[in-house]
Parts: C-alpha cells; structure tokens; sequence
C-alpha cells in the first residue's frame, strides 16, 4: 500500500511539473523601444539586430526634429525588463553627414524604462567633432 501511494503521489509530482515545464515557456509578452530625436536635424536611424550566428537584420527610418518612432519585440517569462536582446547597435546619420554609431552597451546605459524603454537622441550625442 504504501509503495502504490508513493508511487502515485511520484506521477501526479512529474505531471504537475510536466505541464509547468510546457506552459511556461509558452508565456511571452510584447515589449517595445522608443526612440525620441530631440534636436533640430533630420536623422536616419538603422538599428541593427542579431538572432543567429551571422544572420543580422537592419530596421530604417527617418526620425524628423522632435519626432520619434517605436518598434515591438518579443520577450519569454523569463526575460522581463531586458532591452531588445536581439539589438546590437544603432547607427544615426544627419542630412550634414555626422554619423554616429551607439553600442549595446551604451544603449543599456542611457534606456529609460517607462513602461516602454525609451532612447533620446540629443545634440550631445549627436556631436561630431
């Protein structure tokens, strides 16, 4: 008896598990990065992303003075209040032909979190000396 109450009380343990393992990672949520210009040029924006091993896509857009755009990404349980894991670096080109290129690592430093993460490109990085 008490061999058949541990072996059932073993099974019900594994499928309460089995079906946490399968459900968890199932259970992703949308986040987005918006990118706010606040100086007076017209800039080109071209984020680059990594998924896989040499597979990198670009995302263009035009941000004009005091304008801004936002792009979506996805996210699993686990990965809460990350920026897009995927983006590698952004590049920010003026119609005057100052380019800047912004690293992941900076682009960590200077995202707000306010309900979205928010990047703003100012004069001071934009600054081409």
């Amino acid at each position: 008896m008490v061999k058949v109450t541990l072996r059932a009380s073993f099974l019900v343990k594994s499928a309460f598990l089995t079906i946490i393992f399968l459900i968890t990672p199932s259970c992703s949520s949308l986040h987005s990065v918006g990118i706010t210009n606040s100086t007076a040029e017209i800039i080109q924006f071209q984020g680059q992303f990594g998924s896989k091993l040499h597979d990198r896509r670009n995302l263009n857009f035009t941000l004009q003075p005091g304008a801004g755009d936002l792009w979506m990404y996805e996210l699993g349980y686990f990965e809460k209040n990350i920026l897009d894991k995927r983006l590698q670096r952004i590049t920010l080109t003026t119609d005057k032909g100052c380019k800047v290129i912004v690293e992941r690592d900076t682009l960590e430093k200077i995202a707000v979190k306010n309900g979205t993460w928010e990047i703003t490109i100012d004069q001071e990085m934009m600054s081409c000396n």
